[in-house]
């Protein structure tokens, strides 16, 4: 099923649960909008008698205190307008409306308001309504300069760019169901600009043969960095792009009706943050075939909120969860927010980036609801690794924080590429791409921070999404230090986190051993393993004087690394080994942390025990 038929049953099944718009030609109930119905902002109200006669204008107001005030909203029909002239019925801007300019001496105006009162004319005729025939009556003998005199003269802050309505009695003739099917008639047949008939051909979607669509009819609304008055799915402005003689949005014919559809469904999926994810440049929705849709959007961006503390309380207190336990905790988490969740129900989700004023698919993923909520179990499993600080311990990552960790500033960068990766990665287990690793290599020996615990995350989750046959590597032991770990660049990276610990146990210096030798270690260690050996020897030497206790500590951890060194690499490190490295280096130092804190931790208890007096029962008692 393409991508535009699943847009299109959601809509549609949106609809049959009461949701709006409704389709054509069905009266709208309550909540509902009707066909090529959009709520649109409407500021100033005409208000009419039944002859046509205007009795007053009424201000529409938004309540906004800063800006300008467009007015409440209100169903009103829709249209996509370019650069023709097409007027809306019944309510449009006050240029098409009352025919005021909005660029003085533009000769446009008076066309733009003819057409505004032919198609009121037409409505009017053809249903027969006492409040549109008014409409007509009104516009019949309506002067521009004539009513600014004497209705506006109250309203200096009236536009023409703004929407103006009209009421006849207390009747809004825009909710009459005869105003409503005389709207819908005019798209009914291929679109307003057909005459008629329109170009007739096979819809994509609906497989049947008749009129289709010379434009999309409605404009798809919040893709990120794209236009904000809408965008296209289907559409050629150039002959490269047109075949067969086909123009416009007739390259793929698609039925009028259903292009409304899954335009309709899309702009409610964006339209509501639970549905849709907007970062990096790239605009993803969410939906399903029945049933209730997944948080996943919010949990890719903002995990620790929308989680809210439950998951990583549980990754916390085990350091080493298995991912299958991840998963079950991650669904329990999820039905309980949503109880209509059906595990074996479609899930869809969909990625766009712009292109011009078209929209491009970057990404279209298929498959079931408990698989994407498991499949985003492993990706939060995946995150599961020990830190350095203490407030870090199970703290999960959103998409920015992963992505920003590869690159010096974020915001210069074209991430898209990297965003989608990390989506499809955590949607259907996509292996990350290799260069993910070139670049935090490259941040990590760049970076005076080196080894971020969003960089080690990162690292240990592409080392996880691929097979590598060039590493000995264990792939269940890479969450903390493993001193078992068999490939050697792993413990290379232990070795300069001790000899770095080494060195800050006698002294502090304003530049670290890890600051002078981590380009180097990770990418060509047998140039330098042995001067670093060498310089430690002084180091170990004036503990093992001044403080025998640490000395044994700094020995045996030392002794311990080289043990699993028995050949340094002569040929230098392959990108995947310098991502062992790097993770190795950062296990050994979040070990170093934890002994740090643990033996604090003694001390304090020590100090305060020491501290607590010898009490003597009598003391106290009254003498």
């Amino acid at each position: 099923m393409s991508l535009l038929s699943q847009l299109r049953d959601y809509e549609l099944r949106m609809r049959q649960e009461g949701k709006k718009p409704v389709p054509a030609g069905e009266q709208a109930g309550e909540g509902e909008m009707p066909f090529m119905y959009a709520l649109q902002n409407v500021r100033w109200e005409v208000r009419l008698n039944a002859d046509g006669t205007v009795r007053d204008v009424q201000p529409r107001t938004s309540g906004k205190t800063k800006g300008k005030d467009l007015g409440k909203p209100l169903p009103a029909p829709n249209l996509v307008r370019t650069v023709g002239i097409k007027p809306r019925l019944l309510m449009d801007n006050a240029e098409y409306v009352l025919g005021f300019a909005k660029k003085e001496n533009d000769k446009n105006t008076a066309k733009r308001h003819d057409a505004f009162k032919a198609l009121v004319q037409a409505c009017a005729e053809a249903t027969r309504q006492p409040s549109v025939q008014a409409v007509a009556r009104f516009l019949g003998s309506h002067d521009p300069e004539r009513f600014q005199a004497e209705h506006l003269a109250d309203f200096p802050d009236f536009a023409p760019d703004t929407n103006v309505m009209f009421t006849v009695d207390g009747v809004n003739p825009l909710e009459l169901r005869e105003v409503q099917q005389f709207w819908a008639a005019q798209f009914a047949q291929g679109g307003e600009d057909s005459g008629g008939e329109g170009f007739r051909a096979e819809c994509l979607i609906t497989g049947e043969v008749g009129p289709v669509m010379d434009r999309e009819p409605v404009k798809i609304k919040g893709i990120q960095g794209g236009q904000t008055s809408g965008m296209n799915f289907i559409s050629a402005n150039a002959q490269a792009f047109e075949s067969y003689g086909l123009e416009a949005s007739r390259i793929a014919p698609v039925k009028f009706e259903a292009a409304e559809q899954y335009a309709n469904g899309l702009n409610r999926l964006l339209a509501d943050p639970d549905t849709s994810l907007k970062i990096g440049g790239v605009t993803y929705a969410f939906w399903t075939g029945e049933g209730a849709v997944p948080l996943v959007g919010p949990a890719l961006k903002e995990p620790e909120q929308v989680l809210k503390g439950r998951f990583t309380f549980q990754v916390k207190r085990e350091k080493k969860q298995r991912p299958e336990e991840v998963r079950q905790t991650l669904w329990g988490i999820f039905t309980g927010q949503q109880p209509g969740l059906k595990p074996g129900a479609a899930f869809f989700a969909v990625g766009m980036t712009p292109s011009g004023s078209r929209i491009a698919v970057r990404t279209h993923l298929t498959s079931t609801v408990q698989d994407a909520v498991f499949r985003l179990g492993n990706y939060f499993a995946a995150q599961t690794l020990v830190a350095v600080n203490e407030k870090d311990e199970g703290r999960l990552y959103d998409l920015r924080t992963l992505v920003s960790s590869m690159y010096r500033d974020i915001n210069k960068e074209h991430t898209a590429p990297d965003v989608d990766a990390l989506v499809q990665f955590a949607l259907t287990g996509r292996p990350l791409p290799q260069s993910f690793l070139v670049r935090l290599a490259a941040r990590n020996r760049a970076d005076e921070y080196r080894v971020t615990r969003p960089r080690a995350v990162l690292t240990k989750m592409v080392l996880l999404s691929r097979d590598w046959k060039e590493l000995d590597m264990d792939k269940d032991s890479l969450d903390a230090l493993n001193p078992n770990q068999p490939e050697p660049a792993y413990h290379l990276g232990r070795l300069l986190a001790v000899l770095d610990d080494i060195q800050s146990s006698v002294m502090r210096a304003n530049t670290t051993l890890v600051d002078r030798f981590y380009g180097s270690m990770s990418t060509t260690p047998y140039a330098v393993v042995g001067r670093l050996i060498q310089g430690s020897q002084a180091h170990l030497q004036k503990l093992r004087k001044e403080k025998p206790g640490v000395y044994r500590l700094k020995q045996d951890e030392l002794e311990n690394v080289m043990t699993r060194l028995h050949d340094i690499p002569a040929k230098p490190l392959t990108t995947a080994q310098q991502a062992l490295f790097a993770l190795g280096y950062y296990h050994q130092r979040a070990h170093v942390s934890e002994g740090i804190r643990e033996g604090k931790a003694a001390r304090e208890a020590k100090a305060a025990s020491d501290q607590t007096p010898d009490t003597d029962p009598s003391e106290g008692e009254d003498q």
